[in-house]
C-alpha cells in the first residue's frame, strides 16, 4: 500500500471508532434520562395522590361541615408527563401518559363504603393545574373536579 491510501485507511478506521464510540455513549445517556423521567413521573403520581386523599380524608373528617369544596394547585405536568387523575369507586387513580398510559390507584381507606363516590365523581386533568375536591357530609358524596 502507498502511503496516501494507508492515511485513508486509518482515517476511515478513526472515523468508525470515534462514531460507534459517540452513538454508545448518546444511547447510555438517552435511556438514563428516559429510566429517570419514568421514575420522577412515578414518585410525583404517589405524591399527588397522596396530597388529595389527604384533602378527602381531611374533609370527611370535619365534623362541623356539611360540604367542603378545597382547591389545591397541581404542577402541568410530572416527570414530563400529562396525566390524569380520577375519582370511582375503587378508589383514586392517577393515569400518567408517558407513550402507553400508566396509572397508580390509592384507596381512599374504605371511603367508597360509607360515601357515593360514583355519583359526584369526576376527572380533572393536568392542564388544569388545579383540582377541587367537593366533599358533601350531609348526603355522603365525594367528588373531584
Amino acid at each position: 500500500m502507498k502511503k496516501a491510501q494507508s492515511f485513508i485507511v486509518e482515517f476511515i478506521l478513526f472515523f468508525v471508532i470515534s462514531f460507534s464510540l459517540f452513538a454508545t455513549i448518546s444511547y447510555y445517556f438517552y435511556s438514563g434520562n428516559e429510566y429517570f423521567k419514568k421514575k420522577v413521573g412515578d414518585k410525583a403520581t404517589d405524591l399527588i395522590n397522596d396530597l388529595i386523599s389527604t384533602h378527602i380524608i381531611r374533609g370527611v373528617n370535619c365534623k362541623a361541615c356539611d360540604e367542603v369544596t378545597v382547591s389545591e394547585e397541581i404542577p402541568a405536568v410530572i416527570g414530563g408527563f400529562f396525566y390524569k387523575v380520577q375519582l370511582n369507586e375503587n378508589g383514586l387513580n392517577t393515569s400518567l401518559f408517558m407513550g402507553q398510559v400508566s396509572f397508580k390507584q390509592t384507596p381512599i381507606f374504605n371511603l367508597n363504603e360509607t360515601y357515593n363516590v360514583s355519583s359526584t365523581s369526576g376527572e380533572a386533568t393536568s392542564d388544569n393545574k388545579i383540582v377541587e375536591i367537593k366533599i358533601d357530609n350531609n348526603n355522603k358524596e365525594l367528588g373531584v373536579k
